[in-house]
């Protein structure tokens, strides 16, 4: 508010004193001073109301800003939310890829301890059934079963033993073997001492065909071949006694009858060379004095023998084609008579069932053979 000036009035003024001259002065003073304040109120008011739109401005500017704050926050809340999310899952998927690889691993070690239970406990079976089958088959050579037993031990050869438990069976069983071989050949000298020739000939081939006789193959078929030679078997003979010779024999007798039996069928030739190497060989055997004559004497002769040498020329005959006569009728070329060979003296110290053949006189020809 301002005051008004005082109001001049027509009337005349009384006279005032100096008192109020100082009122009227101090009311002037009063006056300007109202009136600065009001000017300073006015500008006050001013500069309050201009604070205020800056207050205000600065306020809306400041809640813009805030609300831009807001939005910023929350677009790096979410971003910060789907990053972490992100993070999470691919963490969650690696170790979820552990986990399972982890899972399917235990999975196939389970599978596979299983089967391995199943095959140790199968294998495990199979033990106890071979061990089963050894028992027996042992049991059964002990008791002298030798063909059960080993049609067993057969069977056994694919079973889960050890290599020390099929060795120790494959032992017994060629000892067994043995132990029948050496029956067999107790069986045979008795046999022969018997006569019964034809028994020992069929227990040694029997004894033969083991395997346990292998050591003592020599002797088997020695014996065989005397045998063949007591029983007049000399074809037979022969091959015995040349497989006899042939795993070196400890029989020294052996060269000599394969000589005798060669000399019987009438290979002189083979004869003489058998002779010859049972007189060089055993020059201090009682018969290597006869060998020695006697492959002199079959030294004058042909290889073969008339008569082996006339079946060997009829057996090439047999083969020629059939020759057609004048008369249109076929015929054959007539065989010649084979004679057989004379017996002779047996010398001292030969074996008395083996007759050594004294050279025959060759047979004269046939007219009727070409």
């Amino acid at each position: 508010m301002s005051t008004a000036p005082r109001p001049q009035t027509d009337d005349a003024e009384p006279d005032q004193g100096p008192g109020d001259a100082d009122g009227w002065a101090l009311l002037d003073a009063l006056r300007r001073k109202l009136d600065d304040q009001g000017t300073q109120t006015r500008k006050t008011s001013a500069q309050v109301q201009q604070l205020a739109d800056s207050i205000a401005a600065l306020v809306g500017q400041q809640r813009k800003r805030a609300k831009w704050l807001n939005v910023n926050s929350f677009v790096a809340y979410l971003m910060f939310t789907l990053l972490c999310c992100g993070a999470f899952y691919f963490v969650y998927q690696s170790r979820v890829h552990e986990v399972v690889s982890a899972r399917d691993r235990a999975a196939t070690d389970r599978d596979a301890a299983v089967r391995r239970a199943d095959e140790a406990n199968a294998k495990l079976a199979a033990r106890d059934a071979a061990d089963g089958k050894a028992w027996d088959a042992w049991q059964q050579l002990e008791a002298g079963k030798r063909d059960d037993a080993m049609k067993k031990i057969t069977e056994l050869k694919a079973a889960p033993l050890s290599r020390f438990e099929h060795e120790v069976l494959a032992a017994r069983a060629k000892q067994a073997e043995m132990m029948q071989v050496d029956a067999a050949l107790k069986s045979a000298a008795n046999a022969s001492k018997a006569g019964k020739f034809g028994e020992v000939i069929v227990t040694l081939e029997g004894a033969l065909n083991l395997s346990g006789a292998a050591p003592r193959a020599g002797e088997i078929h020695y014996q065989i071949g005397m045998a063949q030679l007591h029983a007049n078997e000399v074809d037979k003979a022969v091959t015995h006694l040349e497989a006899a010779v042939g795993t070196d024999t400890s029989d020294e007798d052996a060269r000599f009858q394969l000589a005798s039996a060669f000399d019987r069928v009438g290979q002189w030739g083979k004869a003489r060379g058998e002779y010859d190497k049972f007189a060089t060989a055993h020059p201090q055997n009682p018969s290597a004095v006869f060998a020695m004559r006697r492959s002199a004497t079959l030294a004058r002769m042909p290889a073969l023998a008339p008569w082996v040498a006339a079946q060997q020329a009829q057996a090439q005959q047999a083969k020629l084609p059939v020759v057609a006569t004048p008369g249109g009728a076929t015929a054959a070329p007539k065989p010649a008579t084979p004679r057989p060979a004379p017996a002779v003296s047996v010398p001292p110290g030969i074996s008395p069932a083996i007759a050594k053949p004294t050279p025959p006189q060759p047979a004269p020809p046939d007219p009727a053979t070409p």
